[in-house]
Protein backbone atom coordinates (compact mmCIF):
# COMPACT_ATOMS: atom_id res chain seq x y z
CA UNK A 1 0.00 0.00 0.00
CA UNK A 2 3.32 2.54 0.62
CA UNK A 3 4.70 1.72 -2.70
CA UNK A 4 1.44 2.31 -4.55
CA UNK A 5 0.90 5.79 -2.36
CA UNK A 6 4.87 6.34 -3.13
CA UNK A 7 3.94 5.75 -7.11
CA UNK A 8 1.18 7.73 -6.92
CA UNK A 9 3.18 10.34 -5.26
CA UNK A 10 5.96 10.40 -7.47
CA UNK A 11 3.61 10.26 -10.76
CA UNK A 12 2.11 13.56 -9.22
CA UNK A 13 5.09 15.51 -8.94
CA UNK A 14 5.92 14.40 -12.17
CA UNK A 15 2.86 15.90 -13.09
CA UNK A 16 3.28 19.30 -11.33
CA UNK A 17 6.96 19.29 -12.71
CA UNK A 18 5.73 19.04 -16.38
CA UNK A 19 2.42 21.65 -16.02
CA UNK A 20 5.49 24.18 -14.34
CA UNK A 21 7.57 23.79 -17.41
CA UNK A 22 4.63 24.21 -19.94
CA UNK A 23 3.23 26.93 -18.04
CA UNK A 24 6.40 28.62 -17.88
CA UNK A 25 7.01 28.40 -21.83
CA UNK A 26 3.52 29.47 -22.14
CA UNK A 27 4.00 32.52 -20.54
CA UNK A 28 7.21 33.59 -22.50
CA UNK A 29 5.03 33.10 -25.50
CA UNK A 30 2.34 35.20 -23.99
CA UNK A 31 5.18 37.98 -22.81
CA UNK A 32 5.55 38.38 -26.85
CA UNK A 33 2.64 38.62 -28.25
CA UNK A 34 2.06 40.94 -25.61
CA UNK A 35 4.55 42.97 -26.22
CA UNK A 36 2.40 43.78 -29.71
CA UNK A 37 3.86 46.25 -32.36
CA UNK A 38 6.82 49.04 -31.71
CA UNK A 39 4.97 52.18 -30.80
CA UNK A 40 6.38 55.83 -32.88
CA UNK A 41 5.16 59.24 -32.82
CA UNK A 42 5.33 61.42 -35.86
CA UNK A 43 4.92 65.52 -35.23
CA UNK A 44 3.22 66.89 -38.40
CA UNK A 45 3.93 70.76 -39.04
CA UNK A 46 0.96 72.08 -39.04
CA UNK A 47 -3.00 70.75 -38.89
CA UNK A 48 -4.42 68.08 -40.49
CA UNK A 49 -4.49 68.27 -44.19
CA UNK A 50 -3.78 66.96 -47.59
CA UNK A 51 -0.51 68.37 -46.80
CA UNK A 52 0.12 64.82 -44.74
CA UNK A 53 -1.66 62.71 -46.91
CA UNK A 54 1.14 60.07 -47.70
CA UNK A 55 1.09 59.94 -43.52
CA UNK A 56 -2.08 59.29 -43.66
CA UNK A 57 -2.27 57.06 -46.30
CA UNK A 58 0.08 54.47 -44.87
CA UNK A 59 -2.01 54.37 -41.45
CA UNK A 60 -5.06 53.99 -42.81
CA UNK A 61 -4.02 51.39 -45.27
CA UNK A 62 -2.37 49.67 -42.41
CA UNK A 63 0.95 49.77 -44.24
CA UNK A 64 2.51 50.80 -40.76
CA UNK A 65 0.46 47.68 -39.26
CA UNK A 66 2.11 45.41 -41.85
CA UNK A 67 5.78 46.33 -40.31
CA UNK A 68 4.98 45.86 -36.77
CA UNK A 69 4.20 49.87 -35.95
CA UNK A 70 2.10 51.36 -34.50
CA UNK A 71 2.02 55.18 -35.92
CA UNK A 72 0.88 57.97 -33.94
CA UNK A 73 0.22 61.25 -35.91
CA UNK A 74 0.43 64.30 -33.52
CA UNK A 75 -1.24 67.50 -35.16
CA UNK A 76 1.10 70.48 -35.52
CA UNK A 77 -0.32 74.16 -34.74
CA UNK A 78 0.97 77.85 -35.26
CA UNK A 79 2.55 77.97 -31.84
CA UNK A 80 4.66 74.32 -31.99
CA UNK A 81 8.11 74.15 -33.46
CA UNK A 82 7.90 70.38 -35.10
CA UNK A 83 11.97 70.22 -34.85
CA UNK A 84 12.06 71.19 -31.37
CA UNK A 85 9.36 68.19 -30.45
CA UNK A 86 11.50 65.92 -32.03
CA UNK A 87 14.62 67.01 -30.87
CA UNK A 88 13.27 66.81 -27.00
CA UNK A 89 12.16 63.73 -27.70
CA UNK A 90 8.83 63.96 -27.60
CA UNK A 91 8.32 62.74 -30.86
CA UNK A 92 10.54 60.28 -32.59
CA UNK A 93 9.70 61.34 -36.12
CA UNK A 94 8.51 64.71 -37.51
CA UNK A 95 7.60 67.20 -40.79
CA UNK A 96 9.56 70.47 -41.10
CA UNK A 97 11.37 72.58 -43.67
CA UNK A 98 14.50 71.31 -43.96
CA UNK A 99 15.58 75.60 -43.78
CA UNK A 100 14.47 75.59 -40.22
CA UNK A 101 15.83 72.16 -39.24
CA UNK A 102 19.27 73.43 -39.92
CA UNK A 103 19.70 75.74 -37.10
CA UNK A 104 18.90 72.99 -34.37
CA UNK A 105 21.35 70.99 -36.19
CA UNK A 106 24.28 73.54 -36.15
CA UNK A 107 23.33 74.21 -32.14
CA UNK A 108 23.82 70.34 -31.80
CA UNK A 109 20.18 69.06 -31.26
CA UNK A 110 19.70 65.15 -31.78
CA UNK A 111 17.76 65.78 -34.92
CA UNK A 112 18.85 64.64 -38.48
CA UNK A 113 17.19 64.55 -42.12
CA UNK A 114 16.20 61.20 -43.25
CA UNK A 115 13.89 61.83 -46.65
CA UNK A 116 13.14 64.91 -48.45
CA UNK A 117 9.07 64.42 -48.94
CA UNK A 118 9.08 67.63 -50.84
CA UNK A 119 11.12 67.32 -53.86
CA UNK A 120 11.06 71.27 -55.36
CA UNK A 121 9.92 74.53 -53.33
CA UNK A 122 6.50 75.49 -53.60
CA UNK A 123 7.64 78.88 -52.58
CA UNK A 124 5.67 81.51 -54.44
CA UNK A 125 4.97 85.60 -54.32
CA UNK A 126 1.76 86.82 -55.40
CA UNK A 127 -0.14 89.28 -56.50
CA UNK A 128 -3.19 91.07 -58.10
CA UNK A 129 -2.89 91.59 -61.50
CA UNK A 130 -3.79 95.43 -60.93
CA UNK A 131 -0.70 95.74 -58.51
CA UNK A 132 1.64 95.68 -61.97
CA UNK A 133 4.03 93.02 -60.27
CA UNK A 134 5.27 91.75 -63.30
CA UNK A 135 8.91 90.83 -62.10
CA UNK A 136 11.00 90.32 -59.22
CA UNK A 137 12.03 94.01 -59.87
CA UNK A 138 8.55 95.49 -59.17
CA UNK A 139 8.44 94.69 -55.61
CA UNK A 140 10.42 97.65 -55.34
CA UNK A 141 8.73 100.16 -53.65
CA UNK A 142 5.66 97.53 -52.73
CA UNK A 143 4.21 96.13 -49.04
CA UNK A 144 5.49 92.28 -49.64
CA UNK A 145 4.08 89.85 -47.22
CA UNK A 146 6.47 87.36 -45.26
CA UNK A 147 6.06 84.40 -42.90
CA UNK A 148 8.57 86.27 -40.58
CA UNK A 149 10.23 83.37 -38.22
CA UNK A 150 12.04 81.59 -41.16
CA UNK A 151 10.08 81.29 -44.16
CA UNK A 152 10.94 84.82 -44.75
CA UNK A 153 14.10 83.61 -45.97
CA UNK A 154 13.88 82.79 -49.53
CA UNK A 155 11.86 85.77 -50.34
CA UNK A 156 15.13 87.52 -48.94
CA UNK A 157 17.06 85.18 -51.58
CA UNK A 158 14.67 86.34 -54.12
CA UNK A 159 14.99 89.91 -53.19
CA UNK A 160 19.27 89.67 -52.93
CA UNK A 161 19.06 88.12 -56.82
CA UNK A 162 18.10 91.13 -57.89
CA UNK A 163 19.81 93.56 -56.25
CA UNK A 164 16.56 94.83 -53.77
CA UNK A 165 17.47 96.02 -50.10
CA UNK A 166 14.70 94.57 -48.16
CA UNK A 167 15.22 96.72 -45.55
CA UNK A 168 15.36 99.93 -47.60
CA UNK A 169 13.35 99.28 -51.23
CA UNK A 170 10.43 97.84 -50.15
CA UNK A 171 8.36 97.42 -46.94
CA UNK A 172 8.22 93.54 -45.30
CA UNK A 173 4.79 93.21 -43.56
CA UNK A 174 4.59 90.31 -41.05
CA UNK A 175 2.35 88.11 -43.28
CA UNK A 176 -0.71 85.76 -40.86
CA UNK A 177 -1.79 82.28 -42.28
CA UNK A 178 -4.98 83.63 -44.22
CA UNK A 179 -4.81 86.03 -47.52
CA UNK A 180 -7.21 88.75 -46.16
CA UNK A 181 -4.15 91.43 -46.29
CA UNK A 182 -3.61 90.60 -50.34
CA UNK A 183 -7.96 90.17 -51.09
CA UNK A 184 -8.30 93.70 -49.43
CA UNK A 185 -5.24 95.55 -50.52
CA UNK A 186 -3.07 96.04 -47.54
CA UNK A 187 -0.69 94.05 -49.21
CA UNK A 188 0.82 95.05 -52.86
CA UNK A 189 2.37 90.91 -52.86
CA UNK A 190 1.91 88.19 -50.14
CA UNK A 191 3.40 84.59 -49.57
CA UNK A 192 1.92 81.70 -50.48
CA UNK A 193 2.46 78.02 -51.37
CA UNK A 194 1.38 76.56 -54.43
CA UNK A 195 -0.83 73.80 -52.73
CA UNK A 196 -2.89 75.84 -50.60
CA UNK A 197 -2.94 80.58 -50.52
CA UNK A 198 -2.75 80.19 -53.90
CA UNK A 199 -6.09 77.98 -53.96
CA UNK A 200 -7.90 80.09 -51.17
CA UNK A 201 -7.41 82.58 -53.92
CA UNK A 202 -9.10 81.25 -56.37
CA UNK A 203 -11.29 79.94 -54.34
CA UNK A 204 -12.00 83.58 -53.17
CA UNK A 205 -13.23 84.28 -56.69
CA UNK A 206 -9.85 85.53 -58.60
CA UNK A 207 -8.72 83.84 -61.72
CA UNK A 208 -5.43 82.78 -62.45
CA UNK A 209 -5.38 85.50 -64.76
CA UNK A 210 -6.18 87.86 -62.34
CA UNK A 211 -2.64 86.75 -60.39
CA UNK A 212 0.89 87.34 -61.07
CA UNK A 213 2.97 85.08 -60.09
CA UNK A 214 6.37 84.66 -58.91
CA UNK A 215 7.67 81.50 -58.34
CA UNK A 216 10.84 80.70 -56.48
CA UNK A 217 11.76 77.56 -57.40
CA UNK A 218 12.07 78.39 -61.16
CA UNK A 219 14.08 81.63 -59.82
CA UNK A 220 16.69 79.75 -58.09
CA UNK A 221 15.77 81.28 -54.75
CA UNK A 222 13.80 78.24 -53.41
CA UNK A 223 14.85 76.30 -50.15
CA UNK A 224 13.42 73.03 -49.76
CA UNK A 225 10.81 72.69 -47.07
CA UNK A 226 8.71 69.55 -46.09
CA UNK A 227 11.28 66.82 -44.83
CA UNK A 228 11.38 63.69 -42.65
CA UNK A 229 13.68 64.26 -39.73
CA UNK A 230 14.26 61.84 -36.69
CA UNK A 231 15.61 62.37 -33.25
CA UNK A 232 19.14 61.31 -33.94
CA UNK A 233 20.04 59.33 -30.35
CA UNK A 234 16.64 57.28 -30.50
CA UNK A 235 17.12 56.08 -34.14
CA UNK A 236 20.75 54.69 -32.70
CA UNK A 237 19.28 51.95 -31.06
CA UNK A 238 15.92 51.51 -33.15
CA UNK A 239 17.29 51.40 -37.24
CA UNK A 240 15.73 48.90 -37.79
CA UNK A 241 12.16 50.08 -36.44
CA UNK A 242 13.54 53.23 -38.44
CA UNK A 243 13.64 51.41 -41.81
CA UNK A 244 10.62 49.56 -41.44
CA UNK A 245 8.94 53.41 -40.85
CA UNK A 246 10.75 54.57 -43.76
CA UNK A 247 9.81 51.74 -45.98
CA UNK A 248 6.12 51.87 -44.81
CA UNK A 249 5.90 55.86 -45.51
CA UNK A 250 7.33 56.22 -48.82
CA UNK A 251 4.69 53.21 -49.73
CA UNK A 252 1.91 55.46 -48.33
CA UNK A 253 3.77 58.75 -50.70
CA UNK A 254 3.31 56.64 -53.15
CA UNK A 255 -0.32 55.34 -53.19
CA UNK A 256 -1.85 58.90 -52.26
CA UNK A 257 0.00 60.53 -55.05
CA UNK A 258 -1.13 58.02 -57.19
CA UNK A 259 -4.83 58.68 -56.39
CA UNK A 260 -5.50 61.99 -54.52
CA UNK A 261 -9.42 61.48 -54.46
CA UNK A 262 -8.68 58.31 -52.36
CA UNK A 263 -6.37 59.64 -50.39
CA UNK A 264 -8.41 62.92 -49.73
CA UNK A 265 -11.13 60.70 -48.67
CA UNK A 266 -8.71 59.47 -45.83
CA UNK A 267 -7.68 63.25 -44.85
CA UNK A 268 -11.31 64.11 -44.60
CA UNK A 269 -11.10 61.58 -41.92
CA UNK A 270 -8.81 63.55 -39.88
CA UNK A 271 -9.98 67.02 -40.21
CA UNK A 272 -12.79 69.52 -38.78
CA UNK A 273 -15.30 69.23 -41.82
CA UNK A 274 -17.33 71.78 -40.62
CA UNK A 275 -14.31 74.02 -41.28
CA UNK A 276 -12.25 72.62 -43.93
CA UNK A 277 -13.68 72.09 -48.03
CA UNK A 278 -13.23 68.64 -49.82
CA UNK A 279 -12.73 70.55 -52.88
CA UNK A 280 -10.25 72.56 -51.55
CA UNK A 281 -8.62 69.63 -49.47
CA UNK A 282 -8.50 67.01 -53.28
CA UNK A 283 -6.86 70.56 -55.79
CA UNK A 284 -4.39 70.33 -52.21
CA UNK A 285 -3.80 67.08 -52.67
CA UNK A 286 -2.88 67.26 -56.32
CA UNK A 287 -0.70 70.01 -55.95
CA UNK A 288 0.67 68.02 -53.19
CA UNK A 289 1.55 65.00 -55.32
CA UNK A 290 3.34 67.15 -57.72
CA UNK A 291 5.59 68.51 -55.59
CA UNK A 292 6.36 64.77 -53.56
CA UNK A 293 6.42 62.79 -56.99
CA UNK A 294 7.09 65.51 -59.72
CA UNK A 295 8.86 62.07 -62.14
CA UNK A 296 6.03 59.57 -61.07
CA UNK A 297 4.38 58.13 -57.63
CA UNK A 298 6.95 55.26 -57.53
CA UNK A 299 7.59 54.46 -53.61
CA UNK A 300 11.34 53.37 -54.20
CA UNK A 301 12.07 57.26 -55.72
CA UNK A 302 9.73 58.54 -52.48
CA UNK A 303 11.39 60.65 -50.24
CA UNK A 304 14.73 61.01 -52.47
CA UNK A 305 17.53 62.69 -50.89
CA UNK A 306 19.12 65.00 -53.70
CA UNK A 307 22.22 66.52 -52.38
CA UNK A 308 22.68 69.07 -54.84
CA UNK A 309 19.31 70.28 -53.72
CA UNK A 310 20.27 69.40 -49.80
CA UNK A 311 23.48 71.57 -50.57
CA UNK A 312 21.38 74.65 -52.27
CA UNK A 313 19.69 75.21 -49.45
CA UNK A 314 22.26 74.88 -47.21
CA UNK A 315 24.04 77.55 -49.00
CA UNK A 316 21.16 79.71 -49.11
CA UNK A 317 20.88 79.33 -45.56
CA UNK A 318 24.44 80.26 -44.73
CA UNK A 319 24.24 83.65 -47.02
CA UNK A 320 21.44 84.64 -45.31
CA UNK A 321 22.43 83.96 -41.31
CA UNK A 322 20.00 81.32 -40.84
CA UNK A 323 23.03 79.42 -40.06
CA UNK A 324 26.58 80.74 -39.29
CA UNK A 325 28.27 77.57 -40.74
CA UNK A 326 27.00 74.22 -42.36
CA UNK A 327 27.02 70.99 -39.94
CA UNK A 328 28.48 68.41 -40.38
CA UNK A 329 25.71 65.57 -41.05
CA UNK A 330 22.64 67.50 -42.00
CA UNK A 331 21.05 64.43 -43.62
CA UNK A 332 21.53 60.06 -43.15
CA UNK A 333 20.60 58.75 -46.00
CA UNK A 334 21.40 55.28 -45.43
CA UNK A 335 17.78 54.64 -44.10
CA UNK A 336 15.99 55.98 -47.66
CA UNK A 337 18.98 53.49 -49.17
CA UNK A 338 17.67 50.45 -47.36
CA UNK A 339 13.66 51.09 -47.70
CA UNK A 340 14.10 52.12 -51.17
CA UNK A 341 16.08 48.52 -52.18
CA UNK A 342 13.34 46.62 -50.61
CA UNK A 343 10.46 48.24 -52.48
CA UNK A 344 12.38 47.74 -56.23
Amino acid sequence: MKKAHKSIGLLLTMFLLIASLAGCGGTKGTGDSAKGPAKVRVQLKWLPSAQFMGFYYAKEKGYYAAEGLDVELINGGPDLVSTNQVSVGAAEFGIANLYSVLPFIEKGHPVVEIGQIFQKSSFLLVSKKEKGINSPQDLAGKKVGAWLGSAEFPVYALLDKYGIDKDKDLTIVKQDNTMDALLNGSLDAASAHTYNEYLVLLKAGLRPEDINVIDLEQEGSGMLEDCLIVNSEWLAENKDIAVKFMRATMKGWAEACKDPEAATEIVWKYLDAASNNKEHQLNFAKEIAKLVAPSGANAAQMLYLDEAQIKATQDLALKYKVIKKVPDKVYDKQLWEEAAKSLQ
